[in-house]
């Protein structure tokens, strides 16, 4: 009997130090903090993203041109508006964000202004990064959103 005892005992302690489900970092508001965490797709760091189409206010603007991409590292996030190349760092996770804003050349390029205005501006606050499957991330601040597509061969530049 006391064996048994023992092993009782021993069942709860294992069962005590199992590794919980990973929450860490997500809050309330999170999309991802209600789902099961294999139901999230994660955003893979290092990623990089080409850009499709910028959304503002219900109205999508396709890419001027194909030279907008973000990379995204650990801790850093750069690339180029369609016109400039910007960078800057990062903390929270690849779900949610925090960018204390980017520093960017200074050309003026008339077609891709309305899209780097729109870059620039979410790239500067908190947003928040969703994949929509391997292949497309979305990028969202308030009423603005980033469609952007898979692109790792952006790394290297």
């Amino acid at each position: 009997m006391r064996n048994l005892f023992f092993l009782f005992l021993a069942l709860i302690f294992v069962a005590a130090c199992q590794p919980k489900p990973d929450t860490a970092g997500r809050s309330p508001e999170d999309p991802t903090a209600n789902k099961n965490i294999s139901e999230v797709q994660k955003v893979p760091i290092p990623s990089a993203w080409t850009l499709i189409s910028c959304e503002r206010d219900g109205k999508t603007i396709p890419a001027v041109n194909e030279r907008c991409f973000i990379a995204l590292r650990d801790g850093q996030i750069g690339g180029n508006t369609g016109c400039n190349s910007f960078g800057g760092d990062w903390s929270g996770s690849p779900a949610k964000m925090k960018i204390p804003g980017v520093m960017a050349t200074k050309m003026y390029c008339e077609d891709a202004a309305e899209q780097e205005s729109m870059i620039l501006q979410m790239l500067n606050g908190t947003v928040q990064l969703e994949m929509v499957n391997p292949k497309t991330l979305l990028i969202t601040s308030g009423k603005e959103q980033l469609r952007l597509a898979r692109n790792d061969d952006k790394l290297k530049q």
